[in-house]
């Protein structure tokens, strides 16, 4: 696969990755009694440690920083993605590849790097919240990996969707 075409992918796959697991992500610190944009100011504790954690207000400096190094971290993610997935387009492909990315961030945001470089969601999510964000997180890179190959529009017979079909026996 060609370097450029990788990344582009990358950058799609990865965007969907942390839009998705960043709305979860939000829904569960709403649960756990703080703000929606909670868990993302506190992605940026890496640069601002002192207000990240606390501040559940949304401000650009937090938020944007936030918002930006989860991204960043989302199309990383996507180029690990796209480059186990190579050249494979089936449905169950994608879909493995998608959920063996989405447990190796996990485990490596939370079980490798050291806590400074964590995403800092732990601050206003349960841990059982960890399951949502990170199946959302594969859901995100399995999604846009499925549109892509057009697997979304077909039945499972492998025929084109469409939404109005011709009515049989009239």
């Amino acid at each position: 696969m060609r370097i450029v075409k990788m990344l582009a992918r990358a950058f799609a796959s990865g965007t969907g990755a942390a839009v998705t697991s960043a709305a979860v992500a939000s829904r569960e610190a709403v649960k756990n009694g703080a703000s929606a944009v909670a868990p993302i100011n506190a992605v940026s504790h890496c640069v601002w440690p002192a207000e990240a954690f606390l501040d559940e207000r949304p401000s650009a400096r937090l938020t944007g920083t936030g918002a930006f190094i989860y991204w960043s971290a989302g199309i990383f993610w996507g180029a690990l993605f796209e480059t186990l997935l190579g050249r494979r387009t089936s449905p169950a492909s994608i879909i493995r590849t998608a959920a063996v990315t989405a447990v190796a961030a996990y485990v490596v945001d939370y079980h490798v790097v050291p806590e400074r470089v964590t995403p800092g969601f732990e601050a206003h999510v349960a841990p059982r919240s960890f399951l949502p964000i990170y199946a959302a997180f594969g859901a995100g890179l399995a999604l846009v990996a499925l549109a892509r190959t057009g697997a979304l529009s077909r039945d499972p017979r492998g025929r084109a969707r469409t939404l109005l079909r011709p009515r049989r026996g009239r």
